[in-house]
This record gives structure tokens, sequence and C-alpha cells, in this order.
């Protein structure tokens, strides 16, 4: 059962992963990365598989009129380092529509436009060298993979600066009841230390033999 995004806002990567783990669900995505640390994401999945080109070259990017705002882009390029499947036009257009950001089990281009508008990306690295004529959009909102992660339409993707974790929509209440009890007890741990911190004990001063 889906759960409300709001409830997720103020939960990070590392607080879900921990949530994950709790549940045996795996969800943390090994070696995609923010442009920017401070970039976040939180929305739904709109994922997009892509393939090696045929005999007849296909589209790269002209899905992206399908995806709604607050919805994150998923591509799926393999893992793929030598070819991008994202770059400024994709960056405009989703940005301009309210699409939550972008994530690619691959590379993106043409970052500077990215961290310029505030666009949250997260991929595997950046690399110039177009996609285009090397690989095609081969299937919409099916499964696909980040990593060893299979993300499905609908699932929730979190990304913050440690990284991406993607929460199997069947196991959303689950996940979101232990990371908010994982959260409250760290919150009160670091708050102890806070306070020990802040008024610490007073030293005793020595008394003569």
């Amino acid at each position: 059962m889906s759960t409300d995004l709001n409830a997720w806002g103020h939960l990070s990567s590392a607080t879900i992963s921990d949530a994950l783990d709790r549940g045996q669900v795996a969800g943390q995505c090994f070696g995609i990365k923010p442009l920017d640390p401070r970039f976040r994401l939180l929305g739904r999945a709109f994922t997009i598989r892509m393939a090696p080109v045929g005999t007849n070259k296909g589209t790269v990017g002209d899905y992206i009129e399908d995806a709604l705002p607050g919805q994150v882009v998923v591509l799926d390029n393999g893992g793929r380092l030598d070819a991008t499947v994202w770059g400024d036009i994709l960056t405009t257009v989703a940005h301009r529509r309210g699409v939550a950001g972008t994530v690619i089990h691959g590379v993106c281009r043409d970052s500077a436009l990215s961290l310029k508008l505030g666009y949250p990306m997260f991929s595997r690295g950046v690399y110039m060298r177009t996609g285009r004529d090397r690989v095609q959009a081969e299937a919409f909102n099916e499964s696909v993979s980040l990593a060893d992660v299979r993300v499905e339409p609908g699932d929730l993707v979190v990304g913050d600066s440690d990284g991406i974790v993607v929460v199997p929509r069947s196991r959303e209440e689950i996940v979101l009841s232990a990371a908010l009890e994982i959260h409250e007890t760290e919150e009160q741990i670091l708050s102890a230390l806070s306070e020990r911190m802040t008024h610490p004990r007073a030293v005793q001063p020595a008394v003569p033999a």
C-alpha cells in the first residue's frame, strides 16, 4: 500500500537504508551519487529501460513528455559509462514540468545546467559522449534496475548526499514504520549527547592527601 510522501520528507537515505535492512528489503543502489551533495529528491518512479540501438534507431528522450510533475525519472542504461542518456534538453524540459529529479544507472552530461537550475541529478558519473545512435529507449513503465536493485513503476525513490534508496510500494508501510522508529531513537541519542556536551559534569577538585 502506498504511503503519504510527506511522511518521508525528513528521513535521510541512511535512516531508510537501516529500515530496509531491518525488513530484509534490498533497496540500496550502489554506485549512484548526486551531482551536488545538496541535491535531494523524493517521488515515485517513472521508469525507462535503455538498450543498444538496433537496425532501426529509436528515440533517446521523447518519453520526457510523459513524466508527471513530482515523479522521479529512473533510467536503466545497464550501468553503461561510455554513452550518456541525459543532457541539457532533458534537464530543461524536466525542470519546467516539475519532475522531482532523475536517477540513472549510467551517466549523464551537461551537468552544469543541472547544477545551475538545482535540478536533482543522480548517476554513476558524468561523461560527454552522446548516447544518440548508440542507445535507445526500449521500454517504459516496466521493471528496471538501478545497480542490483529492481525498480517497479510507482516505487518510492529517495535520494540525498549519501545516494539513492528505493522502497517497493508493497513494503512502504513496514519500512516507513521502522524508519520513523530509527529516526526517533537517533534523535534522542543525539539530543542526549548535545545535552551532555552543553552541560558537562562539574570537575570535582582533588582532595588533599
